[in-house]
């Protein structure tokens, strides 16, 4: 028996010690996540640079092409100093936005200088604002994120202030992939959370902090799935469902069958070091046949069947009047710009209610005579599959008689049928 007690103590104690090595194990969702900064080529001009000397008492620069804005304080610079801002093709893997180099590299900054990014454009491009933001090039080729000091959203800004120029661009720290993605009725998609640099819990949100006279910011590397210490949950709004979880990553299924088209969004929900509900958002769209969307004083968007192609003469409409009213869209061409014309056979636009409605041709007061309305139909992507576009008709006619005019505008996605 006193064997037996001592077998049994050192078995416990043996249990004892594993247990507790098994407790200092950390697993790799407990780690702060790793990623290795990544070199990168630099980017190439892609347009005009925009230019001005701005000396001593400060000044500001402007570039619409880059939607960026440089607020040189006063005192900032010492002599006279041309500043430059020139967009260049985007290389940072995390890029959201635009990219642009601010020359000259070598200037130095007596004080900081606020760079401001006009994103409201590219809206739909930003993962989540608090983990968007500035990045630049170094001379390692290795991006490196240095996020925002503060945001406008109303505005549609955010703002980083520097001492030093060099390539920039805009990225998103952390993002589902995809941000959005079109699928077929039936079709699975996997969403990833990712996030493209290291993390410490107390700074995955903006502003980025750093040590005391240190730059905060952090390398640009190959994404990794993002840690479960910040996940909280996944949800779906709209059609469809989640038909596996497995922390950093989800599988949805859209529905079996859609009406023209429908929209559902996976969204990820953040454990956050700060109070607030921060999302991370996947747009999904099903698509059916296609849809239509029309504004006349109002939105409103409708099913419509395929692009029937014809010849080269391309005829979309909607199923059964769905929508409120008969809608016709003829264009006889691939990707470019369409005129409305009065031809039977040409480029016209009509949406028909009862015996009254909108077409693309009105009767000009002066001429007295019928004559096309302005606009045109753009074709802006076509295959042998699906077709995008938007139309403009400044002057639809109204009614049966076709005196009054009003302003329309609209967009539409259809698959294209091609009669064998």
């Amino acid at each position: 028996m006193k064997k037996l007690n001592v077998y049994l103590i050192a078995v416990l104690c043996a249990m004892s010690i594993l247990a507790c090595k098994k407790d200092k194990v950390k697993t790799a969702d407990d780690e702060d996540s790793v990623v290795v900064g990544l070199v990168r080529p630099k980017g190439v001009s892609s347009g005009a640079v925009v230019s001005r000397s701005i000396g001593p008492a400060g000044g500001v620069l402007i570039s619409s092409a880059c939607g960026l804005s440089i607020h040189v304080p006063a005192g900032a610079l010492k002599t006279e100093t041309t500043i430059g801002i020139e967009p260049i093709t985007r290389t940072n893997i995390a890029g959201a936005g635009k990219s642009f180099r601010l020359t000259p590299h070598d200037v130095q900054f007596e004080k900081p200088v606020s760079l401001t990014y006009a994103f409201s454009v590219e809206a739909d491009s930003v993962a989540m604002m608090e983990t968007f933001g500035f990045s630049y090039q170094m001379a390692s080729g290795v991006w490196k994120f240095v996020g925002a000091n503060s945001y406008d959203v109303q505005g549609g800004t955010v703002t980083f202030k520097t001492t030093h120029f060099s390539d920039w661009s805009m990225m998103n720290r952390v993002s589902l992939s995809p941000i959005h993605a079109s699928l077929e009725p039936g079709d699975k998609q996997e969403i990833k959370a990712l996030i493209y640099t290291e993390s410490k819990y107390e700074d995955l949100l903006e502003p980025l902090t750093g040590s005391a006279g240190t730059e905060p910011g952090y390398p640009v590397g190959t994404p990794v799935p993002l840690p479960a210490k910040y996940i909280k949950s996944w949800d779906l709004t709209g059609p469809g469902k989640i038909i596996s979880s497995n922390g950093s990553k989800v599988t949805y299924q859209a529905p079996a069958a859609v009406n023209g088209s429908a929209n559902a969004t996976v969204s990820l929900t953040l454990n956050a070091p700060v109070t607030g509900t921060f999302m991370l958002l996947s747009n999904i769209e099903i698509m059916g046949d296609g849809w239509a969307e029309l504004n006349v004083g109002g939105g409103t968007r409708f099913p419509v069947t395929p692009a029937v192609k014809s010849g080269q003469r391309y005829i979309l409409s909607n199923p059964e009047d769905e929508g409120g009213g008969q809608f016709l869209l003829t264009w006889t061409g691939g990707v470019g710009t369409y005129s409305y014309d009065l031809t039977t056979t040409g480029n016209k636009f009509h949406f028909l209610i009862g015996n009254g409605g909108y077409v693309s041709a009105f009767v000009d007061p002066i001429l007295k005579d019928l004559v096309p309305s302005g606009g045109s139909i753009n074709i802006t992507k076509i295959d042998d599959k699906w077709v995008e576009g938007n139309f403009t008709v400044p002057n639809a006619g109204i009614g049966p008689l076709l005196i009054n005019t009003t302003g329309i505008t609209g967009r539409f996605k259809a698959r294209v049928f091609i009669p064998k």
